[in-house]
């Protein structure tokens, strides 16, 4: 397994597990963060809170994963089937992309992508 496919393994594996401190681990000090909640932020901690604060409201797991990336392995698309229930209930099937753009086998931004 190529240390791309590693880390996309690992990440995939730390979010259905909530394993935020595995997840941390993956990523840069100074994360980009968007498409989970509002807007973007930076950091660790921001990412651990809005992904904290996603789970509480969406009991989601994820499959199916494609993995595209481009030659280097620098920037990568995963696409996912996140399975899941809403706050209020209701179950759901969705595929979502989850971008995620290395530097020197760290994660410098990650990204979330859903499909309506």
């Amino acid at each position: 397994m190529s240390d791309t496919e590693s880390i996309n393994h690992a990440v995939i594996e730390a979010l259905n597990a909530r394993d935020f401190a595995a997840l941390a681990a993956k990523v840069h000090e100074d994360v980009s963060i968007s498409g989970i909640g509002e807007g973007m932020d930076n950091g660790r901690d921001a990412l651990r809170d809005r992904l904290a604060r996603h789970f509480e409201a969406f009991d989601e797991n994820y499959g199916d994963a494609l993995v595209m990336s481009d030659a280097l392995g620098h920037n990568v698309a995963i696409r996912l089937t996140a399975h899941g229930k809403s706050a209020a209930g209701a179950t759901y099937s969705k595929e979502k992309i989850l971008l995620l753009e290395l530097e020197e086998g760290s994660i410098t931004r990650i990204a979330f992508f859903s499909g309506s």
